[in-house]
């Protein structure tokens, strides 16, 4: 006679498992299993069709206010839904691991996978100064500390180091061709790393995987790009994650040193939110092991204070100033979309919507547990930890952006754990219901967030071609005038050059030169202290200006009609989106 539990609708309790008191199925019933399994992998299939179809004969150029979402049609819509509504109906019907890992990589490829694809160039303009980075390394072996330009980057070269590595190894004149797809491999890692964070707090299976899916709804921030941010914000998940899963008899003291150590040589940021964390989890004996905030702080201020020193001396005051004040951190982030209105106003706010959604959900699962008396203290802890880099940096304006980043894998966690039912570790009906509420709320504004600049942050194979003219041909010491800094910059030799957008100058001198663009021009490029001169104009600068309000709408081009038709200018190269002007005789007054 059958034991009562084997008869059990509920057994086993852990999907995918057999016990070894079960009899196993026969091959009929394996194969009309996998049979059923693959019956789901349908859907991304046709899902994959769909985004195709609906991208077909896409050309960028094309895109206007809201950015890629103004590519969209019905076909890229229903690819989309029939994915997410896969996901979660696969989760609802406890199809194993595989068929739900099959879901979320689609998703992550066809979102992250498409810019590179359709573009056919690296998007965003602070990417390419990353390239430049690696370029320096590649040219000389080394980096400056020391240097104006990028100072930054070289005092925190672990990043860059790593990538001029690569970039040899596969035998690239340039990491052009490796940033590109750097936001798709960088997500694909987060979502290994990431399930390896989730399954040390949880051993439900469907919070996990619902947990997965949040996380990549609401990451809109964009942070996944060729950068030391991306890089470290995957090895500070893999850090928390050695944390909470390691062995009770003795911590992971080495990869923990490794970890710590290479976030240290890489990042300024993260290392901060790492000394957080890990001294959070050790207070709360969520980890083990007193001294290791200890061992992380002396990595820190160990490169800080020696292969960082250029850098940290210099600016330990402004670290002073901002320490202790919120509001004006968060002012710093905040004050850039202040002279935003209509549609870059609507693509702002889509991400601070689903940020308020994705919160709320999150803060409505922790009340939840706190009323069960089952708070789950090492995700709560995670998600409000970031708001301590409010209180001490404003980073440059970017620091909510970040603090979103470093709290949205939890934000995500408690969400999905509002959606389930109490003491249960199935996804019955009314979770199913619920986790797709949120899915319909927050997917909407991270559209809007993640491809609703993309006008900006596209550039055409012309204005890269611009841009690398300059780059080779210009002599060392020269000076570079740009319309802004919104075009591929710095990638190639960026050393050579004393930078001045335009775009950036002080309010009265841009009213000057407005006035006057040739002559105002004219007397900048005739500085004797530069060895060379040029103006860079390009499509992506002028998009920038008239969608940020930094200059009055039209200015980069009214800049470029009166070179074309000044005698003191030249055109010393010329593309359809890009131009570059020096003088005709450089030295005459």
């Amino acid at each position: 006679m059958q034991s009562p539990a084997v008869n059990s609708p509920s057994y086993p309790a852990t999907p995918g498992r057999i016990s070894a008191s079960m009899p196993r199925p026969s091959g009929r019933a394996r194969f009309v299993t996998v049979r059923h399994n693959l019956v789901f992998l349908v859907v991304p299939f046709a899902a994959v069709l769909l985004w195709i179809l609906g991208f077909w004969g896409a050309d960028p150029r094309n895109m206007w206010a809201l950015g890629l979402l103004s590519l969209f049609n019905a076909a890229i819509v229903s690819g989309l839904v029939l994915l997410i509504g896969g996901f979660l109906y696969s989760l609802y019907r406890a199809r194993p691991g595989w068929v739900l890992g099959t879901y979320l990589v689609t998703y992550i490829a066809l979102i992250h996978g498409t810019p590179p694809l359709l573009y056919g160039t690296l998007r965003y303009s602070w990417a390419y100064k990353h390239v430049g980075i690696v370029d320096y390394i590649l040219r000389t072996g080394s980096v400056d500390p020391s240097i104006d330009v990028g100072q930054i980057y070289h005092n925190w070269p672990g990043f860059f180091a790593g990538s001029a590595l690569l970039t040899s190894l596969a035998g690239q004149p340039d990491a052009l061709e490796i940033a590109s797809w750097a936001p798709l491999a960088f997500n694909l890692m987060n979502l290994l790393v990431l399930r390896y964070v989730f399954r040390g707090m949880t051993r439900n299976r469907s919070l996990v995987w619902l947990g997965l899916l949040f996380f990549f709804l609401i990451n809109w921030v964009g942070q996944e790009y060729f950068s030391p941010q991306a890089l470290a914000f995957t090895l500070y998940l893999g850090l928390i994650g050695l944390l909470i899963r390691q062995p009770t008899h003795r911590p992971h003291i080495a990869p923990f040193a490794l970890i710590v150590a290479t976030l240290a040589v890489s990042h300024q940021i993260t290392p901060l939110m790492m000394l957080f964390a890990v001294s959070a989890l050790v207070a709360t004996r969520r980890a083990r092991g007193w001294y290791l905030p200890l061992v992380a702080l002396v990595l820190v201020a160990t490169w800080a204070l020696t292969g960082a020193r250029d850098y940290t001396l210099v600016n330990l005051q402004e670290l002073v100033v901002e320490l202790g004040d919120p509001v004006g951190n968060a002012g710093q982030t905040l004050d850039k979309s202040a002279a935003l209105s209509g549609t870059e106003l609507l693509v702002v706010w889509g991400g601070r919507f689903t940020v308020i959604v994705a919160s709320a959900v999150a803060i409505l699962g922790l009340v939840r547990r706190t009323r069960a008396r089952d708070l789950r203290v090492t995700a709560t802890v995670l998600m409000v930890l970031p708001a301590l880099l409010v209180l001490t940096t404003g980073f440059g304006g970017e620091v909510l952006f970040r603090a979103f980043l470093f709290a949205a894998p939890f934000i995500a966690f408690l969400g999905a754990d509002a959606c389930l039912p109490r003491g249960s570790r199935g996804f019955p009906p009314l979770s199913l219901l619920a986790a797709t509420v949120t899915a319909v709320l927050v997917v909407p504004g991270f559209l809007l967030g993640y491809y609703g600049k993309e006008r900006q942050n596209y550039f055409t194979p012309a204005e890269v071609q611009a841009a690398a003219w300059v780059d080779a041909h210009a002599q060392p010491g020269s000076l570079l005038v740009e319309g802004s800094t919104n075009y591929p910059m710095r990638f190639l030799e960026y050393d050579k050059f004393t930078y001045v957008p335009i775009d950036l100058e002080p309010e009265d001198t841009t009213t000057e030169l407005l006035a006057d663009p040739a002559g105002k021009l004219e007397k900048w490029l005739n500085d004797p202290q530069y060895t060379d001169a040029y103006v860079l104009l390009t499509r992506g600068q002028g998009i920038a200006v008239d969608t940020e309000a930094s200059m009055p709408e039209g200015s980069v081009e009214q800049i470029e009609f009166a070179l074309r038709h000044s005698e003191s200018f030249r055109i010393a190269f010329e593309t359809s989106d890009a131009v570059v002007f020096t003088l005709s005789k450089p030295g005459s007054k």
